[in-house]
């Protein structure tokens, strides 16, 4: 839980500026994973890791086709920077936003971090980055992004930019609470489904997974197999949650 402290100033009748202290809480539990913990459960139908997130290739299978790149990264590693690259975009939208409040009007600024949100989830499943993943994983951490929003909203707050402050502060607790991506879903599924083969989650996996082999140089014959299953097992799944359904 972390919780971000902004101080502003208010005169009052010509009299000396005043401190206010204004609390706002947040929890992520979906980024706030332990490394000592599981990272996944392995059903039926794939992977689901302490995230939420499902990747429709069983273990063994991820075992059976990409062996060898499991020898340099464990799968449990590949599973937090393939989650991590899935939060990429709200992570780059509250590291970019404080910076379009400086250069920008608020009203701006919060459609210009809008706007980077949008692009990045559309663009990010298709240029998985190790480095990106790793560089993604110290900046996704809240408490770094909660010291970096106290350091530059009170800055705000002092230059009496209030609505700076406003917008800077809605604007984490809706990327960290991942309220802003899941309103924006039903428009980013359809576009993901016509710009991609497989659902996005398998999508970064399988990447990684590329990324990883090429710069270790190994081959990866079965990278076709790996689609193939994932396929299968999406539209496996898919049915029975449609079988469970109760009807409307």
């Amino acid at each position: 839980m972390y919780v971000v402290c902004i101080y502003h100033r208010e005169a009052a009748c010509g009299s000396s500026s005043t401190l206010f202290r204004q609390w706002v809480m947040t929890d992520d539990p979906a980024s706030q994973t332990s490394d000592d913990g599981p990272t996944y459960v392995d059903t039926p139908y794939g992977m689901v890791t302490a995230a939420g997130r499902w990747y429709h290739v069983p273990e063994a299978d991820i075992r059976d086709y990409a062996g060898d790149v499991l020898q340099y990264v464990s799968l449990d590693q590949l599973l937090r920077w393939a989650d991590v690259w899935g939060r990429s975009p709200r992570t780059l939208a509250a590291w970019s936003l404080p910076v379009f409040l400086w250069l920008l009007p608020a009203g701006w600024a919060a459609l210009a971090a809008l706007g980077v949100f949008l692009v990045w989830a559309l663009m990010s499943p298709a240029l998985t980055s190790v480095v990106g993943a790793k560089l993604g994983t110290v900046l996704d951490y809240g408490i770094v992004q909660a010291l970096y929003y106290v350091l530059t909203l009170s800055i705000f707050a002092a230059r009496d930019q209030f609505w700076a402050v406003g917008v800077g502060l809605i604007g984490f607790v809706l990327l960290r609470w991942g309220v802003l991506q899941w309103a924006l879903r039903p428009v980013l599924r359809p576009a993901w489904r016509r710009l991609y083969p497989l659902p996005v989650t398998d999508q970064v996996l399988r990447g990684l997974i590329v990324r990883v082999a090429l710069k270790h140089r190994l081959a990866l014959p079965q990278v076709d197999a790996i689609t193939e299953d994932i396929l299968e097992n999406w539209g496996a799944r898919t049915e029975e949650d449609t079988k469970t359904d109760p009807d409307p």
